[in-house]
């Protein structure tokens, strides 16, 4: 098992950032209070309706934005020409968030799944290509995390998993298969990164005998404990750790 580097296992990540109160998830202000913690942010990635890289959790653009289209129907211009209700922060785009972040803490940039997933990948190589600070990638899509393992191998990778509840359309044969980590030989992570809530002992013990582990989304302090008996480290959101 290859060894990570220090903040990829000793620095608890911020989960989209510091977000909270008047401080929405995956914004400037998001970032810049983390950036103030010295702690590592967790920020996802989808494609604009230009194949740009826009930083957006959700498909859809309703619950931050109020909007009823989906973050891959307007164009990146667009999309940054938004105001994140309630606030006035603004989605941003990839090249901005890389430009602002600027190395001052490392970054885990989750490229989200859906069509187009060579694209994604490539999409985010090319920003990251010049990007000096530390960062490393990751996906829910094995086949994206296989991209990076193939065409961009000094990228750290990792595979994200867990109980896949909200996939309704998924089969329970493929949910299984990718609990299980069943196609990491084509991902090839460096690292794991498993939902909290999903894990148990035997399995956390099972996958880090092979990967070294994080756990997500740590949502309050009294599970720090149990979840650092488990894992390497953790990505937390929703309270400031002890």
């Amino acid at each position: 098992m290859s060894r990570l580097p220090d903040w990829l296992t000793d620095r608890p990540i911020t989960h989209r950032g510091l977000h909270g109160s008047g401080v929405p998830e995956n914004s400037m202000a998001a970032f810049q209070a983390s950036i103030e913690a010295g702690l590592p942010i967790e920020l996802d990635v989808q494609l604009s309706a230009d194949d740009q890289l826009v930083v957006h959790h959700d498909d859809h653009l309703q619950r931050l934005c109020g909007r009823q289209e989906l973050v891959r129907q307007l164009s990146l211009q667009e999309l940054t020409a938004l105001t994140i209700t309630g606030t006035d922060q603004q989605p941003l785009s990839f090249a901005q968030t890389l430009e602002f972040v600027d190395g001052r803490v490392p970054l885990l940039v989750e490229i989200k799944t859906g069509e187009c997933r060579n694209l994604r990948a490539q999409a985010a190589a090319a920003a990251l290509r010049d990007y000096r600070g530390e960062c490393a990638v990751q996906s829910f899509d094995p086949l994206i995390v296989g991209w990076f393992a193939k065409n961009a191998p000094h990228v750290l990778r990792g595979q994200l998993s867990g109980s896949f509840a909200e996939k309704k359309d998924m089969s329970w044969a493929t949910k299984k298969l990718l609990q299980n980590l069943g196609l990491n030989g084509i991902s090839k992570p460096d690292f794991v990164a498993y939902e909290y809530r999903a894990i148990n002992q035997a399995r956390a013990r099972l996958i880090s005998q092979r990967w070294p582990l994080l756990l997500w989304t740590i949502t309050a302090q009294q599970d720090m404990e149990r979840a650092y008996a488990l894992a390497d480290n953790v990505i937390f959101e929703g309270f400031s750790p002890a």
